[in-house]
């Protein structure tokens, strides 16, 4: 380690991070975390639109009248990447808590 690294490593450590590693983890943490509740979020939108999950909605599709076509298409897709975004956000926070 170069007098240069070890001088930063020594803020990191002063500001009660045990290195620029566990500052770095943390900090991705949280962000994933942040993540994770906005997909949540709208989620749960999309949930309380429809009074039921996506598993459910997916499959009473057609018979949902009261939505319009193409609302239902719209929310149908956003649904599904917000649920696909949350299992990848997921896998990631579980690569860095391990």
């Amino acid at each position: 380690m170069t007098v240069e690294q070890a001088s930063i490593e020594q803020v990191f450590q002063k500001a009660g991070y045990s290195s620029s590693t566990d500052y770095a983890i943390k900090k991705m943490q949280e962000e994933l975390l942040r993540e994770l509740k906005v997909c949540s979020d709208r989620i749960d939108a999309f949930e309380a639109k429809y009074g039921m999950r996506y598993e459910e909605f997916d499959k009473r599709f057609n018979d949902l009248t009261q939505f319009g076509l193409f609302e239902r298409e719209d929310d149908i897709m956003d649904w599904r990447a917000e649920l696909i975004e949350l299992r990848e956000v997921e896998r990631r926070l579980a690569k860095i808590v391990s």
